[in-house]
């Protein structure tokens, strides 16, 4: 066994886990009976498993028997002891008294408060309470899925784990709060369970990073199982609370006159994440790091709710303002964002750790190299000469006067170096994350020095339909399309935006992932795809295999023999040179190569992303896992609980999926007519945010069978909704060269969706006759189910695979069913009378 037994994470771990049961208990979140209940059967699980596994291990040495799993078994025993030794632990100080009687601690009762002493200024204090919620919500949110994708360098399919498990804790946390506990519920239960949810996620981020560390070292990376384990772990504590005071708050509110204001109780917290979002997007995200951002959002939610009412003075109140103010400026000066870091980069020194507003930026020196990080992901690194010579010269060479030279990216790494060994006019420079020139442009010369360097602080396809400039040669440097937002330098939109740029002997030069000699299924499908997707523009294609495989495309005939072109021209080069290359050799593993590929693979496209398909199932081939067990489970699943419905809940279940299905539809046209989605982060939310909270608030008739008829109506325009975002979608692409035109048109379509999603929450909210904490669990709980199933399935099946209008239609289908099901149940008894707690505006 020459593994680390996992001594600090499993310790770690168990009294995290145990600290934040035995606190949800205390809070009567749940009975303390169930948290007891729970850790016996853990330490059941623990002690078969790590009894058995050490009996096999007994037999196996004294029978001198062959067991293939032994090691396996051999860490099972030891993680599995370790953990029964801990909980064991746990156990005997819970139950110190009984051993210790005479030590036992008698605890004098204090009377509770209550949140407010009339009914007015008791909903003024609950509502703020429900719009730091919504801030808190999706501050730690975006903190958390930014942190666990930049640990895990996941693309959309990790996202879309993350997101489904975030929004299904959030609603079985909603359904658990649907009990009465307003006779026990504070003001200032309310606020310390506000700032122990955001100082939660702290504690989860720094969990994650140690985990990361000690479970997959440098060089490997964690399967979609593990992915799923750790997420719902460490999302848990933060989902189930935040759900859970949904419930709580909106039930508090209700009960303070007797009066249904779920409606508004969803609208307050949804402003609440309108402010929050914003200040995020705007300020905390690009000027601060994630633990400072907790602590700041931990800070104000103490002083805000100090100051808001509820709380008398105390030596105990003084402490706990003290302690909120001492957190950021602790966090401040102890920096754990870059001691995180440096654990996940070792042997490197951190040089520039930044928030930006395309991501994470981290730069890195080791032994004079630099190495440039976004989100956790190397992007490039200079000091690779070999790289630098292929990426430029195998395509510049083979034209006969290139002097207008499209670099994007690579200019940091080298490559205008390389460049400038032509007689050029010019070089217009750009990157992906354009905030680096900001943070580096004084330690790279060549950006400085050179007047013929001209760099563009924009985003790519922004500037390409913008620009009116024709290019001799474009060399594109981008990372594989494994993610949404890179595929859509791969596509055939973007060849197209390309192709505008070039005369007839201009030669562009894009790559992937090498290969070598054996192809793997998926990456061969990946390759066949974009040379397809490339020869749809350009009449001439050349593939040339080395440091990646470099795809030259040109209206020009493309010469072969790059050393004697290399030669015949006096460049000199270390690398790309008749000593290193043999041309018969290179030409024959590219005739190899394109040989495999397919006539009948399918072009990458915008709103089909083929390629990020495949190389999603490539990502999946490396742990043995199946793309479409992983698309099929959770699609019988919704369709299950979309059947098991009734006529009320399956517009919310319905709405939700619509809601969560198009706004991934919208970023990621928007993304593509516009740019990065961190710029559009702050729009977005804006509009989203807005519309939701309006629609939510606004005041409904009072009339039953009015709402009812508005409640399946509100599903049949969702329905119209979906049919015409595609064709929405293909006329703003006539105006994507106009930014703001384009903006105003997203701001539009967003705010509508979001404003029918929280118009019939509001209306289902008056609809139902059942308690108030049902009604807020019930609602809350079916809208989250349904957004999580649309993050999930549209983000890795229904866009990529079935491409923008079949997505569309599903949708639209789906609304058409809900509606029709509350239609034809109108006059059922789900809609009939009322019950004792009447419905009212």
């Amino acid at each position: 066994m020459n593994t680390a037994y996992p001594l600090i994470p499993v310790f770690v771990i168990i009294i995290t886990a145990y600290f934040v049961t035995w606190l949800y208990s205390k809070w009567s979140i749940f009975p303390l009976k169930a948290h007891l209940k729970f850790w016996n059967y853990i330490l059941l699980i623990t002690f078969l498993v790590s009894g058995l596994s050490g009996l096999i291990s007994v037999i196996k040495i004294n029978y001198k028997l062959d067991i293939s799993i032994y090691s396996q078994m051999l860490q099972w025993h030891v993680s599995f002891g370790i953990g029964m030794a801990v909980i064991a632990f746990l156990h005997f100080f819970n139950h110190f008294s009984y051993y210790f009687p005479q030590l036992r601690y008698q605890s004098s009762l204090r009377k509770k408060r209550t949140i407010g002493k009339t009914g007015k200024s008791r909903r003024f204090n609950i509502s703020c309470l429900l719009f730091l919620l919504g801030a808190v919500t999706i501050i730690n949110q975006v903190v958390f899925i930014r942190e666990f994708m930049s640990v895990l360098a996941g693309n959309e399919l990790i996202l879309g784990v993350i997101m489904a498990v975030w929004m299904l804790l959030t609603g079985w946390g909603a359904l658990t709060g649907r009990q009465n506990i307003s006779a026990s519920f504070t003001f200032e239960r309310g606020v310390n369970m506000l700032a122990f949810l955001a100082f939660l996620t702290a504690l989860m981020v720094g969990l994650l990073y140690m985990l990361k560390y000690m479970l997959f070292p440098p060089g490997t990376i964690a399967g979609l199982g593990t992915v799923l384990t750790g997420a719902f772990l460490l999302l848990f504590p933060v989902c189930f609370l935040s759900g859970y005071l949904f419930t709580a708050f909106s039930t508090l509110l209700s009960e303070s006159d007797n009066k249904n204001r779920i409606g508004k109780a969803y609208a307050y917290e949804s402003f609440g994440s309108l402010a929050g979002g914003l200040l995020f997007s705007l300020i905390l995200g690009r000027f601060f790091n994630s633990f400072q951002i907790l602590g700041l959002t931990t800070c104000a939610i103490i002083i805000t709710g100090a100051f808001t009412g509820g709380w008398t003075y105390s030596k105990r109140a003084a402490l706990f303002i003290a302690a909120g103010v001492f957190l950021p400026v602790i966090i401040f000066i102890t920096k754990p964002d870059n001691r995180l870091k440096r654990i996940l980069l070792p042997n490197q020194n951190i040089i520039l750790n930044r928030s930006t507003r395309y991501g994470n930026l981290v730069i890195t020196e080791q032994s004079g190299q630099l190495n440039f990080y976004e989100n956790n992901s190397l992007q490039f690194y200079t000091e690779n000469m070999m790289l630098n010579e292929e990426a430029v010269h195998f395509a510049m060479a083979r034209h006969g006067s290139p002097g207008r030279v499209l670099l994007i990216s690579g200019g940091i790494a080298g490559m205008i170096k390389e460049i400038k060994k032509y007689d050029i006019e010019k070089i217009t420079y750009l990157e992906t994350n354009p905030e680096v020139f900001l943070h580096w442009e004084n330690q790279v010369p060549e950006l400085v020095e050179y007047d013929d360097v001209e760099v563009v602080r924009s985003d790519i396809r922004s500037f390409l339909y913008r620009s009116k400039e024709i290019y001799d040669i474009i060399l594109i440097n981008l990372p594989p399309p494994s993610t949404l937002g890179y595929n859509r330098f791969y596509t055939y939109e973007f060849f197209q935006i390309i192709k505008k740029h070039c005369n007839t002997e201009s030669i562009v030069c894009t790559n992937l992932p090498s290969t070598a000699n054996y192809a793997e299924a998926n990456a061969l499908e990946i390759h066949s795809s974009l040379w397809k997707t490339i020869g749809m523009h350009f009449s001439n294609r050349l593939l040339i295999p080395g440091e990646k495989n470099y795809f030259l495309a040109s209206d020009t005939i493309l010469p072969l023999n790059i050393t004697d072109i290399i030669l015949a021209r006096g460049i000199e080069t270390e690398y790309v040179n008749q000593y290193y290359i043999d041309d018969n050799l290179l030409n024959m593993r590219s005739e190899s190569i394109v040989s495999q590929f397919s006539p009948n693979t399918k072009p990458n496209l915008d709103f089909k992303p083929y390629i990020f398909v495949k190389q999603s199932h490539h990502w999946l081939s490396h742990f043995n896992t199946n793309y479409w067990l992983i698309i099929a489970v959770p699609a019988l699943l919704f369709l299950i609980l979309f059947f098991k419905q009734n006529a009320l809940t399956i517009g919310l279940y319905t709405g939700g999926f619509t809601a969560s299905s198009l706004e991934i539809v919208m970023m990621l046209a928007y993304q593509i007519f516009v740019g990065s989605i961190y710029l559009a982060s702050a729009f977005f939310f804006t509009a989203f945010m807005g519309g939701l909270a309006t629609g939510s608030y606004i005041s409904v008739i009072e009339a039953k069978t009015k709402r009812i008829t508005h409640y399946y109506g509100i599903q049949f325009l969702l329905a119209i909704f979906a049919v015409i975002l595609p064709l929405l979608v293909n006329l703003t692409d006539y105006l994507a060269g106009y930014i703001i035109v384009v903006q105003v048109i997203f701001f539009i379509l967003v705010f509508a969706l979001s404003f029918g999603i929280g118009f019939e929450f509001n209306l289902a909210s008056k609809l139902q006759q059942r308690e108030f904490s049902v009604i807020s669990g019930t609602n809350y709980s079916t809208d989250l189910a349904g957004s999580a199933f649309g993050a999930f399935l549209t983000s890795l099946f229904l866009l990529p695979v079935l491409g923008l209008t079949n997505t569309c239609l599903i949708i639209a289908g789906l609304n058409i069913i809900s509606g029709t099901v509350t239609c034809l149940s109108r006059n059922r008894r789900i809609f009939a009378g009322y019950s004792q707690n009447q419905i009212k505006n």
